[in-house]
Order: structure tokens, then C-alpha cells, then sequence
């Protein structure tokens, strides 16, 4: 009786947690957006899994956006196969194994080097919880006025869980999918411009 009593108490319990509301900035979308494109310099520390149907692979990576100037630095496990990309959307330069190449056609040179389609130009908007306002999209609204799903530039993107940063809610996990290529992007550090400058 008292072990099927504390049972009903525990499931109460669980079920009381569950609906526990989530943290929310109290922005809608489009606040959030605005408030966002407010940071055109940050940081991002975060962890990458890549399967491509064929093969799959873990890293670590850095990404330090200054305007429209991105530096990416991503490494394997205990920093092996490391690659780093520098530049800018139309002159990009990529170091890897010691060699060093300059992209003049950075989307399509740089696809062709890792093997699949990567649109390197939307990834800084895709990383803050936003389409990408260059390119058409479709777009699915979840809870707290945060982006669920995004159609865009021939991939998908499952928003799967976000935390509030910066009094801001930013992406935690981002499921992306092109064809059989699937990526998971889990992000654990977002820093401003101003916070990182005073870090250098």
C-alpha cells in the first residue's frame, strides 16, 4: 500500500515537473530578431556531429563572427584533423594539414572541399535562431515565439531546444539535414562583441 502510494506520488511528481514553465525572455519573434541583429560581433563555442550516410565524425568548434567577417576554427577529437576558416562570404581562406587555399567562390570551392553543399553565408543567422533574410524560407513558430523549423537554401533545421543567454533565448540544438547529410549543432557559450573584446 505504501510503496503503490509513494509510486502515485512520485508520477504526480514527474508530471508536476514536466509542465514546469520554461524560461522565456518575454520577446516576440520579432523582437528578438531585432534585438539580435543588434550583435553583428560574437562568439560561439559549441559541438558538432556530422553523419553523412557513408561516415560520421565528431568536433569541437569556435566561431567568431565580426560583421560580416567570420573566423571558424574546428577541431576533431583531442584536436586532431583541425580546420579553420577565415574571411568573409566572397573571399574566404581555408588552412587545413598545414596548407592554406584562398576560395574565390567561397560557397560552392568550399562545398566541394568538405564534399557536401554547405551555405557558409547563412550559417551566422541559422546559429542565432533565424532565416536567413537573403533567401526565401519556410519557417515554423514554436513556443515563446522562438523559430521551431526552417526551410532554406535546400536544407532543413529542427530548433530542438533553446536556453536563455544573454536575457535572450538563443538556440541550444540545432538538427540540420540535406539529402542523407544530418548534422547536429549543439551550442554551449554565446558571447557579444563586447564581452569578447574585453576578453582579447
Amino acid at each position: 500500500m505504501r510503496r503503490g502510494l509513494a509510486l502515485l506520488v512520485f508520477a504526480a511528481a514527474l508530471g508536476a515537473c514536466a509542465r514546469l514553465p520554461v524560461a522565456s525572455d518575454g520577446m516576440s519573434f520579432t523582437q528578438r530578431r531585432a534585438a539580435l541583429e543588434q550583435y553583428d560581433s560574437w562568439e560561439i563555442r559549441g559541438r558538432l556531429a556530422v553523419d553523412t550516410g557513408e561516415r560520421g565524425f565528431q568536433a569541437s568548434f569556435d566561431w567568431q563572427q565580426r560583421d560580416d567577417a567570420l573566423d571558424l576554427s574546428i577541431r576533431g577529437p583531442l584536436g586532431t584533423g583541425a580546420l579553420r576558416i577565415t574571411g568573409t562570404p566572397d573571399a574566404l581562406t581555408v588552412t587545413t594539414r598545414g596548407e592554406t587555399r584562398t576560395l574565390t567562390d567561397p560557397e560552392n570551392e568550399l562545398s566541394e572541399l568538405v564534399g557536401w553543399w554547405l551555405p557558409v553565408a547563412s550559417l551566422p543567422a541559422w546559429l542565432l535562431g533565424l532565416p536567413d533574410p537573403q533567401f526565401p524560407s519556410a519557417t515554423t513558430a514554436g513556443a515563446d515565439g522562438t523559430l521551431a523549423a526552417l526551410e532554406q537554401r535546400l536544407w532543413r533545421l529542427d530548433f530542438v531546444s533553446y536556453r536563455l543567454d544573454e536575457n535572450l533565448l538563443l538556440p541550444r540544438r540545432i538538427d540540420l539535414s540535406h539529402g542523407e547529410l544530418e548534422l547536429r549543432v549543439t551550442i554551449d557559450n554565446f558571447t557579444p562583441a563586447a564581452q569578447t573584446a574585453a576578453l582579447n
